[in-house]
């Protein structure tokens, strides 16, 4: 059934080339399968398959109410989250198909982590508000992470584009260093009702709290209810770090011994560093020290499948 009402309007798609899930697929049988999805719904489909810089081009020429039926990308969770960024406070529905490492959002939405099947079903999917968080001016959907974490996920990218052994090695070295040598850093976190110092190696504010887990992957079982959940560490070292994110994937924290949970809607983080990498739904970014986290509630209409939304 076409979600359009006027004939002109069209459904606007971008396809992130470096995601694993789409390069397994193979572009041009992705493209050719969305196609045949829309065509059967009736509906008129102008689809982008591109990098990163031809990202914000795409979302001009989308983000156009009246023209645009609705926005579908395909990438992992730092799409998505740029995705938000750019459609938040618009009338224009956006549709998230999983073709990433964790696809964190697309789980919490109910459609899963298996590409050609949210393909299938996309067209039966319906609206919903979701919230949208930010740090600063940047967007995310799922969480941020100070601290050392980060910084392996500054590694983890340099070994996703590494063009040679050599490079790879480096970063794997590299990840392996911040992970052996990890020292706790001091953070001053204030919410407006208190100023709270921490010091640890990892520091994790989420886009609503955590309830529980699905295999290695953290869920969440409501994205409307306003609050920014954040998780206070006692972690100090590598192994520390490593079983507070044990703890994480795991999922409910509400008994945890070691980490403390506190929910506001808006906080402000200081640190000793200048600038501060911050892993912002997985993708390491750098950013002027102190920064602002904040929630709109229900800021983004995105597309789910009706059965499973939570």
């Amino acid at each position: 059934m076409s979600i359009n009402s006027e004939s002109h309007m069209k459904v606007c798609v971008f396809i992130n080339a470096h995601s694993g899930a789409v390069q397994a697929a193979g572009v041009d049988a992705l493209i050719e399968r969305l196609e045949e999805s829309f065509e059967r719904a009736g509906e008129t489909a102008d689809i982008t398959c591109g990098e990163a810089s031809e990202f914000g081009a795409f979302c001009d020429r989308a983000n156009c109410p009246g023209e645009t039926s609705m926005a579908v990308f395909a990438g992992g969770d730092g799409t998505f989250a740029m995705a938000a960024e750019a459609f938040s406070h618009t009338s224009i529905p956006v549709a998230f198909l999983p073709a990433g490492t964790m696809n964190l959002i697309a789980h919490d939405l109910g459609v899963g982590g298996d590409l050609g099947a949210a393909i299938d079903d996309l067209m039966n999917w319906r609206p919903r508000k979701i919230d949208v968080a930010w740090i600063n001016d940047r967007a995310f959907l799922n969480n941020i992470v100070f601290g050392d974490y980060a910084e392996i996920a500054e590694a983890r990218e340099l070994l996703r584009s590494a063009p040679t052994l050599d490079e790879r090695l480096g970063a794997i070295s590299e990840a392996a260093h911040t992970l052996f040598h990890s020292t706790p850093a001091r953070f001053r976190i204030a919410d407006g009702a208190e100023t709270i110092d921490v010091r640890s190696n990892m520091l994790m504010i989420a886009n609503n709290l955590y309830s529980g887990a699905a295999g290695v992957r953290p869920t969440r079982d409501r994205l409307d209810r306003g609050k920014l959940a954040i998780y206070l560490a006692q972690s100090l070292d590598g192994a520390d770090m490593i079983a507070r994110l044990l703890e994480v994937l795991q999922g409910d924290l509400s008994s945890s011994e070691t980490i403390e949970v506190r929910e506001t809607e808006r906080c402000v983080v200081r640190t000793e560093d200048n600038p501060v990498t911050v892993a912002i739904d997985g993708e390491p970014v750098e950013m002027t020290n102190p920064v602002e986290i904040r929630i709109e509630a229900g800021a983004l209409t995105v597309l789910a499948p009706v059965a499973e939304a939570k």
